[in-house]
């Protein structure tokens, strides 16, 4: 009943569409085992749980972050298993409007995109192609400011192959990477980009000889990157307290309701705190 709702909330939403369309998968693992229990009314075995607990849902949003529909999946789904989710956007979304679908690299929602939506512009998403280069490098020098000079270089390089747009340029772009890589002195940072770039080349090539182009502004990888990124800052703390103090000022930041009563009557908790603490 709640599931028939929140589609005819969907359903009934304004759009301020512009076009193009994002589609993205988040790849769920855990949280979710004692809500299928209580619905199930039992507890589930090991070899039950492992069945059932990788899930995938599938997003679809334009570019201000409208959801307009999901479709959860197994965690390897064929395209057959989001048609449904395409079709419905297809009724939804005249197809002359249609401009351009972004997606990732993602063989289910390629493959379901090319079959019900032949004639739309495809772009794959590389903000997360990106943002791995740059982790790689952050995860060493702990800012981009210390990268030493002369990476600097080959990581501009690395940015350059991720957007080229042509298989040339794109070729042109890897083979400049193992040249500088063969004449300097690398980082164990670099060493692992230029490996990584070796396989984001072969894939990367795969998708411009079918006609699509690099696009980076992914809502939906920036909106995962961003649940991501606020999930792994909660999980590094290697203590409770600083879990709960992380989790308390997450809610208190977002908390704008007053209190009515007491000496913080009229005032918010985060107004409270900014008083208190300055």
């Amino acid at each position: 009943k709640i599931g028939k709702i929140s589609a005819k909330q969907l359903l009934e939403q304004h759009i301020d569409f512009n076009g193009t369309l994002y589609i993205d998968g988040y790849w769920v693992k855990s949280g979710w085992r004692k809500f299928l229990e209580s619905q199930l009314g039992r507890k589930l075995t090991i070899r039950e749980w492992k069945k059932l607990r990788y899930q995938v849902i599938y997003v679809v949003a334009t570019e201000e972050k409208v959801i307009l529909d999901f479709e959860i999946t197994n965690r390897m789904p064929s395209y057959l298993e989001l048609v449904p989710l395409m079709n419905r956007i297809k009724n939804r979304i005249p197809e002359e409007q249609l401009l351009k679908i972004v997606s990732d690299e993602d063989n289910a929602i390629i493959d379901a995109v090319k079959r019900i939506f032949p004639n739309v512009v495809h772009s794959f998403c590389v903000f997360h192609q990106l943002k791995n280069v740059t982790l790689k490098y952050l995860d060493e020098f702990d800012c981009i400011e210390k990268i030493p000079d002369h990476e600097v270089k080959l990581y501009e390089a690395t940015t350059d192959l991720i957007l080229a747009e042509t298989v040339i340029e794109s070729t042109i772009n890897y083979k400049k990477i193992i040249e500088m890589a063969s004449g300097m002195k690398l980082s164990k940072a670099s060493k692992k980009v230029v490996a990584y770039m070796k396989e984001i080349f072969a894939k990367n090539i795969k998708n411009l000889e079918k006609g699509f182009t690099p696009e980076t502004n992914n809502v939906m990888e920036q909106l995962f990157s961003l649940i991501n990124d606020a999930m792994n800052q909660a999980r590094s703390f290697k203590i409770n307290e600083g879990l709960a103090n992380f989790c308390y000022n997450l809610f208190v930041s977002f908390n704008n309701k007053v209190h009515n009563t007491g000496q913080s009557k009229g005032f918010s908790p985060l107004q409270c705190a900014k008083m208190k603490y300055g």
